[in-house]
């Protein structure tokens, strides 16, 4: 790929949709994050892709649909999953069409058009309505809640979605949580749209799949409004299953829960969508491309379905969401070469992560940071004689990444987890309890 391929955010607005949208690494103040500078191996060549989060779709004068969020149980709308339609079994006629064309059959009316809506105030007290951009949502509920990406609707002062039918209503902002890039809008559930017409009977929840049951190379179908085209569908295949520890994505998506790879066109656009199986499940949430042009050449990333399972009903309920932290600054032995290895006398084929400093509830278990610094040159310093760690609950740990998905995707803040740490010849079972990230969502 080509050192000028950028990660681009696909919720943004058309305007920006030909904007590169340059993504700095996120850093978060855990062991999954690599002190400032500690990249302890000779760098590769700088001909590493860029992240950029796809610019969603440009305003568009009729609104755009709305990203409808995972499916949520009817008599609990907390709860993202069982409020889905059943559907109808195919006939054999059909069954020997393309899954994208039953998929798109059964399950557009359940995707929506988001648009964004900024309100600028003039000096006289008036005020315009300007949109931000477009992206695209789905229905998890009876009660009116639609799951998007958090880029879609962050910047926004007014929302509205738009129903396959071209029928609009407005929209409000349930809650979001940046970090996996994740939102929940409402509509009134017992209103009526533009057209006077009963919102109640255009909500069709989808179905929620089972993204740990995603297979690599089974059909990936996306519904979405790429460039304010509304009711778009595009298939492909699952092209990869990316952990949040996968190092080819470091730099580049900074998605907690890791990442659906696919092939399915996804553009500026598809911000918030669904992902579809060949079943009509939703396996994950469109969110953001690699490329080099700001349009789509085969390298689309979706946040896995069971993520947005965990996170939404928070969001539903209290409009944030709570992220653990294990309260350490670690940088992965891997990361260190084998003359610097041999310096600090850590065993060439040692695995696990140096400890650099601990707070919270790591400091509490007695875990230890480093104690005095070395001069890596270039005004980066590595403290050593810290703790290493090894494993967490009994999940052997070979850089940041796998700490910070491990609590991430099992614990919550105030669980407590076991740490297998090295501290010279010892090796130790220290019981943490987890911290709470800092969250302005929160507050």
């Amino acid at each position: 790929m080509s050192g000028n391929s950028k990660m681009i955010e696909l919720g943004k607005g058309l305007a920006m949709a030909l904007a590169m949208v340059t993504l700095s690494a996120g850093c978060f103040p855990d062991s999954s994050q690599t002190p400032p500078g500690a990249t302890l191996q000779p760098p590769v060549a700088a001909q590493q892709p860029t992240a950029v989060v796809p610019p969603a779709s440009a305003p568009s004068n009729p609104p755009a649909q709305a990203a409808t969020p995972p499916a949520a149980a009817a008599s609990q709308p907390g709860s993202a999953g069982a409020a889905a339609q059943p559907r109808t079994q195919p006939s054999s006629a059909q069954s020997a069409r393309n899954p994208a064309a039953l998929v798109y059959e059964q399950d557009s009316p359940s995707v929506v058009n988001i648009t964004s809506v900024a309100v600028v105030r003039g000096f006289s007290g008036s005020s315009t309505q300007t949109p931000q951009g477009t992206g695209t949502g789905f229905i998890i509920d009876d009660q009116g809640h639609m799951v998007t990406n958090n880029h879609v609707v962050e910047d926004a002062d007014q929302l509205v979605v738009t129903f396959k039918d071209g029928a609009t209503m407005p929209a409000e902002l349930v809650g979001r949580d940046p970090d996996n890039d994740l939102a929940v809008i409402r509509v009134d559930a017992a209103g009526n749209d533009d057209r006077n017409r009963p919102v109640r009977d255009k909500l069709k929840p989808v179905r929620m799949g089972d993204s740990s049951r995603v297979a690599i190379g089974e059909d990936a179908i996306a519904i979405g409004s790429p460039l304010g085209l509304q009711q778009t569908v595009t298939s492909g295949i699952v092209s990869a299953i990316r952990g949040p520890q996968d190092e080819s994505l470091q730099g580049q998506v900074q998605l907690l829960g890791g990442a659906i790879q696919t092939d399915a066109a996804i553009n500026p656009g598809n911000s918030g969508g669904p992902l579809f199986n060949a079943a009509g499940e939703v396996i994950g949430v469109n969110s953001a491309i690699l490329s080099g042009t700001g349009g789509n050449i085969g390298i689309g990333f979706a946040i896995p379905v069971n993520v947005a399972k965990r996170v939404v009903p928070d969001l539903i309920q209290s409009g944030c969401y709570r992220h653990p932290i294990v309260g350490v600054t670690t940088i992965g032995l891997s990361q260190l070469g084998q003359a610097l290895k041999r310096e600090l006398g850590i065993p060439l084929n040692q695995r696990g992560l140096l400890v650099q400093d601990a707070s919270g509830g790591a400091a509490t278990s007695g875990l230890r940071g480093g104690n005095r610094a070395v001069n890596l040159g270039g005004g980066v310093q590595l403290r050593t004689g810290g703790d290493i760690i090894t494993a967490i609950d009994g999940q052997e740990l070979n850089d940041g990444g796998q700490l910070r998905a491990y609590i991430e995707n099992n614990k919550r803040p105030g669980d407590r987890v076991t740490l297998t740490v090295l501290r010279g010849d010892q090796r130790l079972e220290l019981q943490a309890t987890l911290g709470e990230r800092p969250n302005d969502q929160c507050r």
